[in-house]
């Protein structure tokens, strides 16, 4: 089992387990298991072969053991039990939008579903909306979500696409059947979901390439190959392709094939029909039309081009621009790691300023901090910031906004604070009108600083709540709030095209990880690609300026 297996596995375990209602600490045990296992540097079967199982963060004897039982069997008995009491098929109705654990477990206890067809089925026959608790709304929710899944079912993150496509690039280099190798198309414009893998190489033996690929450890099958290219699937079914040209045409084939196949059309009616070898480099190439470079995440002929022609593309932000980050979790809440793990970490990125945030106390579920332990970790970071150089660690909280827009804290706790980030966590199913008036009351709070994630959207699992963005947006300018771009792939709220209005707007963003262990502070990198796309600059991104410019920024906001 891969390490994407066994967290799948633990995280189908915390779904059974809530269903059936059980201890919310047991369930969150499992869920921190699954996200430690889920980010892990290495090969989870090499570690435990080394005996090393029990040092992962969130780990303890009991999981420990389960493990290591599903990485020698392929299976798990506590999980093949649960299984015996409650339906997988319950598990996939949880990927449909406004379906809980709660709602999932009514629908089986009353009418017997247990499946996404039936479900339908049912939704279709108006067999719902007559369950106590439900109604019309969740009918619509599942048939709409639905269709989301079908939509989706042939279309992976960039979180799970990305990292799989650069350890092919590498394995193709290291095979030295390859001169030169790039991942191409979707997956380099940065797309947060994707179809396949595309990966150009430059090669003077194609039969050497055809090789090496199917050597690759992660192939699962080839399913068509000429002298030009190889598709097939690997880990994960995640389709791919890899395109093989000669080396003086790879810089030319790899600018034709990184698209969009909208932006492509508008270059060939400036520069004509494709040339091969015709290219020193992509600079160069967009030089000879007279315009200036433009970076892959942009080549989506959304006016970049136009842009490109008059000289007034933005000079888009980078990794390195980022100098901290404004959302984390530690062990106090539903975090792997302890604050000075963290900070650690966030030294190691280069960072020099961190926010610890954790969620408030209306999550249990996730550890969510009451009054009392939230200013007990106020005094253990005053403590940690004495002895830091040129190093702040931020008081924060992610505290959750409320059914009506209240805050779950009072005016005078989030005071103590330096950040506030407002983000909802429950009630999804809101009509549009209450959840965007929800959301905008948390605006006007002079408290909040930075609204979390606001569309609350899960790739390829749930959308983002109905909401009037214009409206939402106008109040954010009026009240001067900053957006938050997640960078977890699974989520990368707000999108690239709200992103792109809010900066119309002088909106600012902040680029946040969500980290709720070391390993995920280096999620930062997908979220500076989702605010590339959304044409963002330094300027734009208030992680990016110097702490003494974003605390002055907050304060005066």
């Amino acid at each position: 089992m891969t390490n994407r297996d066994v967290a799948r596995m633990l995280d189908r375990i915390a779904d059974m387990l809530q269903i059936k209602d059980e201890n919310p600490f047991k369930i969150r045990a499992y869920r921190k298991a699954a996200d430690s296992i889920y980010h892990l540097d290495e090969d989870l079967a090499y570690i435990h072969k080394n005996g090393r199982i029990g040092d992962i963060p969130a780990i303890g004897k009991a999981l420990q053991s389960k493990i290591e039982e599903m990485l020698e069997k392929g299976s798990c008995e506590y999980y093949e039990r649960l299984a015996h009491e409650v339906p997988e098929g319950l598990l996939d109705m949880l990927a449909l939008p406004g379906i809980g654990h709660k709602t999932v477990k009514l629908i089986y206890n009353e009418l017997g579903i247990d499946n996404l067809p039936d479900l339908l089925k049912a939704a279709r026959e108006k067999r719902i909306r007559v369950l106590p608790g439900l109604g019309a709304k969740t009918e619509y929710n599942i048939k709409k979500g639905m269709e989301m899944l079908q939509e989706a079912s042939a279309k992976s993150t960039l979180g799970l696409a990305l990292p799989l496509a650069e350890e092919l690039c590498d394995y193709l280099l290291k095979s030295e059947a390859a001169e030169q190798v790039a991942i191409t198309g979707s997956i380099r414009r940065g797309k947060a979901l994707v179809s396949d893998i595309d990966i150009m190489v430059a090669s003077r033996s194609f039969e050497a390439v055809h090789r090496a690929v199917c050597g690759y450890r992660r192939l699962e099958e080839t399913e068509s190959q000429g002298i030009d290219h190889i598709k097939g699937r690997l880990a994960y079914n995640l389709s791919f392709e890899i395109i093989i040209v000669p080396p003086a045409e790879f810089l030319s084939q790899l600018f034709w094939s990184t698209g969009s196949k909208e932006h492509i059309e508008q270059i060939r009616k400036l520069k004509g029909e494709e040339r091969k070898g015709d290219f020193t480099s992509e600079e160069a190439f967009y030089a000879s039309m007279d315009m200036q470079y433009i970076p892959p995440e942009l080549r989506e002929n959304r006016g970049e081009i136009e842009a490109a022609l008059k000289g007034e593309l933005p000079n888009l932000i980078e990794l390195s621009d980022i100098k901290g980050d404004l959302h984390t979790h530690s062990r106090w809440s539903d975090g792997a790691h302890d604050i000075e793990d963290m900070v650690q970490a966030a030294k190691d990125s280069g960072y020099s300023y961190l926010a610890i945030t954790e969620h408030s106390r209306s999550l249990p579920i996730s550890g969510g901090l009451n009054e009392e332990r939230l200013h007990a970790q106020g005094k253990v970071i005053d403590a940690l910031n004495l002895n830091l150089d040129e190093f702040r660690v931020l008081k924060g909280s992610e505290v959750d906004i409320l059914k009506d827009g209240s805050l779950d804290f009072d005016d005078d706790i989030l005071e103590e604070l330096d950040i506030v980030i407002g983000s909802v966590h429950s009630n999804f199913k809101l009509e549009r009108d209450k959840q965007s008036e929800r959301i905008i009351q948390a605006i006007k709070n002079e408290k909040v600083d930075i609204i979390g994630h606001l569309s609350g959207r899960l790739l390829n699992r749930r959308p983002g709540y109905e909401l009037d963005r214009e409206r939402i947006l106008e109040a954010a300018a009026r009240n001067k709030k900053i957006l938050e771009i997640n960078a977890h792939p699974d989520r990368l709220d707000i999108d690239e095209e709200t992103a792109k209005i809010a900066k119309d707007m002088d909106i600012k963003v902040a680029i946040n990880s969500d980290a709720h262990s070391q390993q995920d502070l280096k999620l930062m990198k997908y979220g500076v690609i989702n605010a590339r796309r959304g044409w963002l600059e330094p300027a734009d991104v208030v992680n990016s300026w110097e702490l003494a410019d974003l605390l002055n920024y907050i304060q005066n906001k």
